[in-house]
């Protein structure tokens, strides 16, 4: 009677803890199975983070690339109509060169760009321009066309009859005044038509294109 007492437990205990251990088994399954799916899907709302967050950054640079281009371009094609313009006529290029040389010496004979004589002058402006001009105040009253006093542009050569007939030249810059390397002793300076000297000695412009 023991004895069958005995095994009736041991298979009791035997079947419990068999149970324990397949329950154990299964709460592990299901934990790890939970688990799983967790960082399934932790990684997968991170994937989908990852898009949302790089897809408007690669949008921003691909705007930003395109919005440089466009810059780009309307700058080329600014700079491509202001040197159109230049080509056209050599009038206000001609001003702002001879503009960077105000307070140059006048030396007879020179033509830059240390010093200068009168012709030298306008023939090294020009030059810089593209337009061949002759080393003398005479021959270069015989380039370009004539123009009207009243029809002065900046960048028109005035002439002037000062030691003898059309021995003076400048570079007209508008408003009445001109730019010009007067004389020895003197530097490249402004001066104005109006001024009694030159308005007595006035002898005709001529327009230079290139």
């Amino acid at each position: 009677m023991r004895k069958g007492l005995k095994i009736i437990a041991a298979g009791f205990i035997c079947s419990t803890l068999a149970f324990g251990l397949a329950s154990s088994r299964e709460a592990k399954a299901d934990t790890t199975a939970k688990s799983e799916q967790g960082i399934v899907l932790k990684t997968a709302e991170l994937k989908s983070n990852n898009k949302t967050i790089v897809s408007p950054k690669s949008e921003d640079s691909s705007d930003s690339k395109s919005k440089s281009k466009s810059t780009g371009s309307s700058k080329s094609n600014g700079s491509t109509k202001a040197s159109r313009g230049g080509t056209s006529t050599a009038g206000g290029g001609a001003v702002s060169i001879a503009y960077q040389y105000l307070g140059t010496p006048y030396v007879f004979g020179a033509a830059g760009p240390r010093a200068f004589d009168c012709s030298g002058l306008t023939q090294y402006v020009y030059a810089k321009l593209g337009v061949s001009l002759p080393h003398y105040t005479g021959a270069q009253y015989a380039m370009g066309t004539s123009v009207s006093k009243g029809n002065l542009s900046p960048g028109d050569l005035v002439f002037f009859n000062t030691y003898g007939s059309i021995s003076h030249v400048g570079i007209y810059i508008g408003g009445g005044d001109f730019i010009h390397a007067p004389s020895s002793g003197k530097n490249v300076t402004v001066s104005s038509l109006s001024e009694s000297y030159y308005a007595s000695r006035y002898a005709g412009a001529r327009r230079i294109k290139n």
